[in-house]
């Protein structure tokens, strides 16, 4: 497994909170976690900004268009990578 560095790991904190990670991806960043405290508190920053906005938001809905602007672009990002 190849070791990422901390800004590849700060990329992934969402997807980390969501429990949408996996494999590899998974395994690099939890063996990061373990090596660098820099990061471990940036994840606690990032999993109480994370609890503050979902809380948040949770009975509000989104303008009109949005979510499949949303979808849009992430289908956009996801084919870009490729």
């Amino acid at each position: 497994m190849k070791p990422i560095a901390c800004s590849e790991a700060t990329q992934q904190f969402f997807a980390y909170l969501d429990r949408v990670l996996s494999g590899e991806s998974l395994e690099a960043l939890e063996a990061h976690l373990e090596n660098c405290l820099s990061c471990c508190d940036q994840l606690e920053f990032t999993r109480k900004l994370d609890a503050f906005v979902k809380e948040r938001v949770r009975h509000t809905s989104m303008p009109l268009g949005m979510e499949e602007r949303l979808k849009s672009a992430l289908r956009r990002a996801a084919t870009d990578k490729k």
